[in-house]
C-alpha cells in the first residue's frame, strides 16, 4: 500500500493503480450501501490525513471524489506530530486531527476513508475529531489492513479469529454485517 503514495501517483504507478482498482471495485459493488445503511444517506466524506507531514491533498481523496460524485469533502487536517516514540504516535489522540476552516460536519453523516489500518489509532482519532466537530455519524471504510504476526496479539488473531478469507462481495456497511458482529 505505501508505494501508491509515491511521487507520481496515477496511471504510471502500478501500486496506485492497484489501490484505484480496489477503490473502484468497492464503489461499483457497494456505493449504494452507504446511503441505504441504518445511519441514513451520507452527507460528506473525509480522508484520514498522514501524520508524517505529507502534503495535502491525500492521494486517495481523488479516488473517493470519483466514487462519491457530488458528495462534499470535509477538510480534515493533521497536527504536526513529533517523530519520536512509535507507540506514542499510535496512541488514540483526537487532537492529532481537526476539521479545517470551512469544513461543515454538524449533524452530518460523514464517511471516513483510510488507506491502511495498522493499529486503528489514527482512524479512531480522526473519527473522534469529526464527532467532536459535530458529526452525527461517522462510517469508516478502510482499503487495507496490515497484519504482521509479530505485532502484539496479531498472531493469535490471525490463527484464531480470521475464519473467512477476504471477499469483496461482502458488504462492509450492510445490515447483515451489523447483525453478525
Amino acid at each position: 500500500m505505501h508505494r501508491y503514495k509515491a511521487a507520481s501517483p496515477g496511471p504510471t504507478n502500478p501500486s496506485w493503480m492497484r489501490v484505484a482498482g480496489l477503490a473502484a471495485h468497492f464503489g461499483l459493488m457497494h456505493r449504494a450501501c452507504l446511503d441505504a445503511g441504518r445511519l441514513g444517506p451520507i452527507d460528506a466524506f473525509a480522508v484520514v490525513p498522514s501524520l508524517s507531514g505529507r502534503p495535502s491533498p491525500h492521494p486517495i481523496e481523488a479516488l473517493v471524489s470519483y466514487l462519491l460524485p457530488g458528495v462534499p469533502a470535509v477538510p480534515l487536517s493533521a497536527s504536526p506530530v513529533e517523530r519520536g516514540d512509535r507507540d506514542q504516535r499510535r496512541a488514540f489522540r483526537p487532537d492529532y486531527f481537526a476539521v479545517s476552516h470551512g469544513g461543515v460536519v454538524r449533524g452530518c453523516h460523514v464517511v471516513l476513508f483510510d488507506d491502511t489500518w495498522v493499529t486503528g489509532s489514527h482512524f479512531q482519532s480522526a473519527a473522534a475529531a469529526l464527532r467532536q466537530a459535530g458529526a452525527l455519524h461517522v462510517t469508516g471504510l478502510v482499503l487495507a489492513r496490515r497484519l504482521r504476526p509479530d505485532w502484539g496479539a496479531n498472531a493469535a488473531f490471525i490463527t484464531e479469529q480470521l475464519t473467512r478469507p477476504y471477499d469483496v462481495t461482502v458488504c462492509p456497511v450492510g445490515e447483515h454485517l451489523a447483525q453478525e458482529g
